[in-house]
């Protein structure tokens, strides 16, 4: 009986560890709770906000890159920033530079100088137009990423 115990408050655990605030202005908006979708390049969070899922007029947001996944009855937002590139790269690979091209004057920059965090920055017309970081924790666990020109973050619940 106490193993089985036990074994569910590890689950409990790990299951609310791998759970992820969104925020906009440190207002929280909603909550992801499986960043795994990174690898089809999007992510997936249900609106938890009164005021957002009245204004969306959606229980649910997905946030994406490059095709529109197949999914019902959510709202769409497409990253033209390719935020989500950087952040599914910093995840996999923690590169110490890497240029993402989207077109002939639209690129994003991600450098990573530790394995405890990596900034990336967006660039239009040779001009920054976005940055921001990508943090870990000591065992390489992604934490948070932030947005510092629309002030938005995603972090994982403590």
């Amino acid at each position: 009986m106490k193993k089985i115990i036990f074994i569910l408050l590890t689950l409990v655990y790990i299951l609310d560890a791998s759970s992820y605030y969104v925020k906009y202005h440190g207002m929280k908006l909603g909550k992801i709770d499986d960043i795994s979708t990174i690898d089809k390049l999007y992510l997936k969070a249900k609106v938890t906000s009164k005021i957002a899922r009245f204004m969306l007029g959606k229980d649910y947001l997905v946030y994406f890159s490059g095709n529109k996944p197949n999914i019902k009855d959510v709202k769409f937002k497409k990253d033209k920033k390719m935020i989500l590139y950087a952040f599914k790269t910093s995840i996999k690979e923690k590169p110490k530079f890497k240029r993402f091209k989207i077109n002939d004057i639209k690129n994003i920059t991600l450098e990573c100088k530790s394995d405890k965090a990596c900034h990336f920055t967006y660039y239009k017309n040779d001009k920054i137009n976005g940055y921001g970081d990508i943090v870990f924790d000591k065992d390489g666990e992604f934490v948070s990423i932030t947005e510092k020109k629309s002030n938005f973050k995603i972090e994982r619940v403590e």
